[in-house]
């Protein structure tokens, strides 16, 4: 991390993952880093990364993914330095297709009482 210039992230959200880029990790980071978060919104210490944009730590960012879905106008969302996108890539053809070829493989399944692949307890 010391030494990249792009980091990116596409991770999971968990315990260990939450801020995992924090204001420790910022200063850890190469003057002029440019961040790209495409994983979930919480891996990401906002507010330290608006810091850290201020600062010119950061020399920009890419977000789709934010702590509040949607972020509303904050000042990390409105900073000039930072490019904002909907968190969208399951809304592909492709994906649509494949969701609901899925969707009915799960009703046809529960109809045969068979094992749920997609089951939620």
């Amino acid at each position: 991390m010391t030494r990249s210039d792009i980091i990116s992230l596409h991770i999971p959200l968990t315990n260990e993952t939450r801020n995992i880029l924090n204001a420790e990790a910022f200063a850890k980071m190469k003057d002029g880093v440019r961040i790209i978060c495409a994983a979930r919104g919480g891996v990401i210490d906002e507010a330290a990364l608006l810091a850290a944009l201020e600062s010119g730590k950061v020399a920009a960012a890419g977000l789709d993914v934010f702590i509040a879905e949607p972020p509303g106008l904050t000042a990390l969302v409105a900073h000039p330095r930072v490019v904002c996108t909907p968190h969208i890539g399951a809304q592909t053809v492709e994906a649509q297709e494949r969701t609901a070829i899925d969707i009915g493989s799960e009703v046809l399944a529960a109809l045969k009482g068979e094992a749920l692949r997609w089951r939620v307890a």
